[in-house]
């Protein structure tokens, strides 16, 4: 661009004759009609190089009030970009006072009322089951009419040996699941110390293993809830025909009654089925917060995940009575265990389907798929054994 300026220049500041002379010192005078046609010829590069350098002007001034614009963009994506800085910092702000307000609290309390009423919920519908199966062995009119004409007949001093006279006791109730006669699996009551406590009910396990056991713990498809405080864990909770926790006192009240053995089965989501058996299952009472007193000897392809935990207390999340100096290992892997510092097993944890990236805080045992693994099925069964270790 430059030199055409200069080109341009040098034409318009030399003497047309001057420079018609130079060009043509040795032509002669008699010539005329060349040196016209030369000026001519000068003449129209002198106009095509005057109106390359107005286009050149033109466009220069085209690219300035571009460059105008686009710099006047920046100046306004610059006010945009440091008014939304200005809203992340007060939203920033915002953030941490709602940290420090009582609204976390009010999420947190409204987070604990949904846990609440899931549990409610829960508890109704263990509720319904168990009227359910009271209904179902509740006499029926003949059978009481049978029975009030047989105290009639008492009354009045009738013989008649067509009539039986039922006698009702609770001599009878079975101890355990293995002193239940029946070979169905299903609800029976149990009254481990009779003098000392009143009947409650379990299920039995009548199938595996020669039948006799009594399931502590049942959890296969995550309908009920297990992250539970400590109170609901010492007095149990679920349904017995389904998803349930018996209840550390029932099973303080079980092992303390009788020498148990305990199995416990395992199951993946690729239908591999496992088992940890331990020998002697011994459980403390209340004032020694349901220590795991006794494991006996393990065997079995699961993997023993429990005898670490031996002779520590349990704990909720609202009961932190494990080892660990600075954690609650409840809260922190969302279970409820005898946890030392944490865990190798954690079968009241989450129910997750599977491989997870939550890392112990489901229903895991670390020696069978590890910590980031939620097993599909868990079932804790108990059964007395006849010689005490």
């Amino acid at each position: 661009m430059k030199f055409m300026l200069c080109v341009v220049l040098f034409f318009c500041s030399v003497p047309k004759e001057g420079l018609c002379l130079e060009r043509n010192s040795s032509l002669d005078p008699a010539n005329g009609i060349g040196h016209e046609i030369t000026l001519a010829g000068l003449d129209s590069v002198s106009f095509n190089l005057l109106q390359l350098h107005l286009r050149e002007q033109e466009h220069f001034q085209t690219l300035e009030a571009e460059i105008e614009s686009i710099h006047d963009s920046f100046k306004q994506n610059g006010a945009v970009i440091t008014k939304q800085t200005n809203i992340l910092t007060n939203l920033s702000m915002e953030i941490k006072t709602i940290c420090r307000s009582e609204f976390l609290m009010d999420l947190l309390s409204i987070r604990n009322n949904v846990e609440m009423l899931s549990t409610d919920i829960s508890l109704l519908q263990a509720d319904m089951s168990k009227m359910y199966r009271i209904l179902r062995t509740l006499p029926t009119t003949e059978m009481l009419n049978v029975l009030v004409l047989q105290l009639q007949a008492l009354k009045m001093g009738a013989k008649d040996d067509n009539v039986q006279v039922t006698k009702f006791s609770f001599k009878n109730i079975p101890k355990s699941c293995s002193d239940v006669q029946h070979h169905q699996t299903k609800v029976y009551r149990i009254n481990p110390e009779p003098r000392f406590k009143q009947p409650f009910e379990v299920l039995c396990d009548q199938e595996y293993q020669n039948g006799g056991w009594t399931v502590i713990q049942n959890r296969f498809e995550g309908s009920v809830q297990f992250l539970r405080g400590w109170k609901e864990y010492e007095a149990g909770f679920g349904d017995l025909e389904g998803e349930f926790w018996l209840g550390l006192d029932k099973i303080h009240q079980l092992t303390y009654a009788k020498p148990h053995e305990l199995h416990i089965v395992l199951e993946d989501f690729e239908n591999t089925t496992v088992v940890a058996k331990y020998s002697h299952f011994l459980v403390a009472g209340p004032d020694d917060k349901y220590r795991l007193r006794k494991l006996g000897d393990f065997s079995g392809d699961a993997g023993d995940g429990l005898t670490s935990t031996l002779n520590q207390p349990f704990s909720t999340i609202d009961s932190d009575n494990d080892s660990h100096g600075t954690v609650n290992c409840a809260s922190d892997y969302q279970g409820a265990w005898w946890y030392g510092a944490c865990h190798e097993s954690n079968l009241n944890g989450l129910y997750h389907k599977g491989k997870t990236e939550v890392y112990a805080a489901t229903m895991c045992w670390s020696k069978f798929k590890g910590y980031y693994y939620g097993l599909k099925s868990s079932r804790m069964m108990i059964r007395a054994t006849k010689v005490p270790e």
